[in-house]
């Protein structure tokens, strides 16, 4: 994993500008390539971001408050018996909040940063927690960025086109903004390509999966 400093040399480099330019800092350019990676995780489900954590739901027990690094769920499966839960919006789900229904979840929601499953479970059950972790926030220029290596110049484009924007030079953002749209197209066919699908474990993965 590449340290920010060293993006920060390509940065400047690909914009063409030096390390003297009171125009534009090292802690201007610490803030684009935050910004990128905002930008750019907001894109797409990248498998590098993707985790996966064990849970275990007792009885009557409905809530789960996912892991600290949680930023959205993937997906839901029980292990045994094994079934993926379908995501449901917390209106819909409303009809089994009311009711003292309970079985083996089918359904979950999301809600104020907490799962919850519907029926309510009426046993103990083991999960697994696919879900996409928060984007790192670089603190210094020493801290390294999330992403495989072969992906920096997705971000020193995208960080380059803030450069531009702060510089005020319309054609070159224009330029590394239709770049920036071309290498994400271009990364994210490579990665479906590359990174294995999701397991089917079972028939309605095929449809949800």
């Amino acid at each position: 994993m590449t340290a920010a400093s060293a993006l920060i040399v390509q940065i400047r480099n690909r914009v063409n500008l030096s390390t003297d330019d009171a125009r534009v800092t090292d802690a201007n350019l610490l803030d684009f390539i935050n910004q990128a990676m905002q930008d750019v995780e907001s894109q797409k489900d990248w498998p590098w971001r993707q985790k996966v954590e064990t849970i275990t739901i007792n009885a009557s027990d409905n809530d789960y408050t996912p892991a600290a690094d949680w930023r959205t769920t993937l997906s839901l499966t029980l292990v045994d018996p094994p079934a993926v839960l379908q995501k449901r919006t917390w209106k819909w789900t409303r009809r089994y909040a009311w009711s003292e229904l309970t079985g083996i979840p089918a359904y979950y929601t999301e809600h104020a940063g907490v799962l919850y499953l519907y029926p309510t479970p009426d046993a103990s059950y083991s999960m697994q927690h696919r879900y996409l972790e928060t984007t790192d926030v670089l603190g210094s220029t020493s801290a390294t960025v999330g992403n495989p290596d072969w992906f920096d110049s997705v971000l020193v484009t995208k960080s380059a086109s803030y450069v531009a924007q702060k510089l005020r030079d319309s054609e070159l953002y224009q330029m590394l903004e239709t770049q920036y749209k071309q290498q994400l197209r271009a990364f994210a066919d490579d990665v479906s390509r590359s990174y294995e699908p999701v397991t089917i474990a079972t028939r309605r993965d095929w449809e949800y999966g």
